[in-house]
C-alpha cells in the first residue's frame, strides 16, 4: 500500500494499533469498497468509522478492571 496515496489507522481506546502492510491493505480496501457504495460517500476524501461495543465505556482504558 502506498503510504501517501492511501492511509488507514486503527485506534482502540485512543491507542493506535500497529498494522502489518497486508492487514492495512486488507482493511483499507474492504472499508473503502463498503463506504464507497454508500450514497453520499462516493467522493469523500476521509471516511471515519467508529465501532463501540455494547456495554463498553467509550474511550475508557479501564474496561475489565474491578
Amino acid at each position: 500500500m502506498e503510504e501517501k496515496a492511501k492511509r488507514i489507522q486503527v485506534f482502540c481506546d485512543g491507542v493506535e494499533l500497529p498494522l502489518a502492510p497486508f492487514v492495512a491493505t486488507l482493511f483499507y480496501n474492504t472499508l473503502e469498497a463498503m463506504a464507497g457504495s454508500l450514497k453520499g460517500a462516493e467522493s469523500a476524501g476521509t471516511v471515519t468509522i467508529t465501532l463501540t461495543r455494547p456495554g463498553a465505556n467509550a474511550g475508557s482504558s479501564t474496561a475489565g478492571t474491578a
